[in-house]
């Protein structure tokens, strides 16, 4: 499959998926020159679940080194949008903490090294002086913070709407409501996508159906990439008069809890993990007392916080943790982009460029493609 011929604007392309995979991919493709591509979503709206249900931040300093490339990239993006960028798109850059023990402290100034490496700023503070940054944290047993001051908090629905506007404005056109029946596959390459209502005929399928995509895959007859959903519950307080609005996102990455200033309280969460039907909304009160049990354990200070609001949002993970990028080894025309697991929104943009390069320039060989499914096969 060869997209840098002249019949390139001829091929017809399908994004499933309206979420932030699927928007920016979109995007890009569009930017690249592609006149035919469709994007499918099953809601009434995009970011219905895990785009539009996840907390908004910018995180660039990650464990994964090849997910901080990404990472990297997406946030200076972010930080910079293009000045035909059609929504109006906040941005709040006050920054995070990523706070750790003794133990697991060495490890995290090893991730922050990388990133410096790289460009981006990172620096070790000792407890000391995060809690003079931000007093609300006293009584933690973390020994120290890695301070990343170009992180921050993004509007996701603007962004998202970012995005699709951008594609549409360069020649996409978006479906919603249009839940995919069906995917044809002739001779062992995909040539037609059926919704309830039309059948599309194709030359690329595109799977940026997030906690869906394990189905979308079984409709095509493809490689049966292990992805699976988690539940991840988020909290929000009633607004405080003694929260600060510029407090920087603070994470606990050896108690596993992270907090944020929003709309005036704070935002929570408990790092819960586990295993979630995509079909089955769940918000499960229980976690409610996972949260209250760390807060009153390691951030004493921030015990009995009156809870406004919670939901849960879904990540959707490989095995190894990595995302799944690439065409799929067993149904030519058939491309994943599934399994960012809670990264989507920073790693948006350069993910997006990631595989839509992949498209356009056709390549076929997934030796230079560390995300690529290929890996399960």
């Amino acid at each position: 499959m060869d997209f840098m011929d002249s019949k390139t604007k001829q091929k017809t392309v399908v994004v499933v998926g309206a979420g932030f995979a699927g928007a920016a991919i979109a995007f890009h493709l569009t930017r690249l020159g592609m006149e035919r591509v469709f994007v499918l979503e099953r809601e009434e709206f995009p970011g219905m679940h895990a785009s539009g249900k996840n907390a908004a931040m910018i995180r660039q300093v990650v464990p994964n080194k090849l997910i901080s490339d990404l990472a990297r990239g997406g946030a200076a993006f972010l930080r910079n949008l293009p000045l035909d960028w059609p929504v109006e798109t906040k941005f709040e850059q006050n920054g995070s903490f990523f706070l750790a023990s003794k133990k697991d402290s060495v490890k995290i100034q090893q991730d922050g090294a990388y990133a410096n490496q790289y460009g981006t700023l990172t620096e070790w503070w000792p407890i000391e002086r995060i809690i003079e940054f931000v007093p609300i944290i006293e009584g933690s047993p973390a020994s120290g913070g890695l301070w990343c001051p170009t992180d921050g908090v993004i509007d996701i629905h603007s962004l998202m709407q970012g995005y699709l506007r951008s594609a549409v404005m360069n020649g996409a056109e978006l479906k919603f409501s249009n839940a995919v029946n069906n995917i044809v596959v002739h001779h062992g390459r995909v040539c037609a996508v059926q919704t309830e209502s039309e059948e599309i005929p194709v030359d690329v399928v595109i799977n940026a159906a997030g906690a869906w995509a394990p189905e979308l895959g079984r409709l095509a007859g493809s490689l049966n990439v292990p992805l699976t959903p988690y539940s991840r519950h988020l909290f929000v307080t009633k607004p405080l008069d003694w929260i600060e609005s510029k407090w920087p996102i603070v994470w606990d990455i050896s108690q596993e809890i992270y907090f944020r200033p929003e709309s005036g309280g704070l935002l929570l969460c408990p790092c819960d993990e586990e295993i979630q039907d995509p079909n089955i909304t769940k918000n499960d009160p229980l976690i409610l007392n996972m949260l209250a049990e760390k807060v009153s354990r390691f951030y004493p200070r921030l015990s009995d916080l009156p809870i406004l609001r919670s939901w849960s949002g879904l990540r959707t993970l490989t095995p190894d943790r990595q995302f799944s990028v690439g065409w799929d080894p067993c149904v030519e025309g058939f491309f994943w982009l599934a399994g960012l697991g809670g990264h989507g929104v920073t790693v948006s943009y350069s993910v997006g460029l990631l595989a839509a390069s992949l498209i356009v320039e056709g390549n076929k060989s997934q030796s230079t493609n560390q995300f690529s499914p290929s890996r399960f096969h």
